[in-house]
């Protein structure tokens, strides 16, 4: 695993980017900006895809599965959630998307596609970046 500069910041927006899911899960639902078909289901696979992917960048492989299962129960607890609520409706449907997702980012971490953050912290701190 590569060391990052800046893991703290990486860390802090990985959670920021979490509950921008949850208030998304949770508040009345946004308009939807490209809608067809599966359009719902397609941003289900790339909230916690990303989410997953992110995250896979500040952790060793090791907790891999872990952070895949805490984004699996994280967005099957969010449809358990909506269930409460007047304006929101959980869906078996959207678990699986949520799941989906995750389990799909969790095999791309392990083909080296995750090392996005190390890449960008070192092209902007090589020398002469600033010009």
């Amino acid at each position: 695993m590569n060391p990052l500069k800046f893991k703290f910041l990486w860390t802090l927006i990985g959670y920021g980017l979490v509950l921008l899911v949850v208030a998304l899960s949770l508040l009345p639902g946004p308009p939807i900006p490209i809608h067809f078909r599966w359009s719902d289901k397609l941003y289900h696979v790339l909230a916690y895809g990303v989410l997953m992917l992110w995250f896979a960048q500040l952790h060793p492989k090791s907790r891999y599965v872990w952070l895949a299962c805490g984004f699996i129960a994280l967005g099957a607890l969010m449809e358990i959630l909506q269930l409460q609520l007047v304006d929101r409706r959980g869906d078996i449907w959207d678990v699986a998307a949520n799941s989906l997702g995750a389990i799909l980012s969790w095999r791309l971490a392990f083909t080296g596609k995750n090392t996005l953050l190390y890449q960008f912290e070192n092209w902007c701190l090589k020398p002469g970046s600033g010009k």
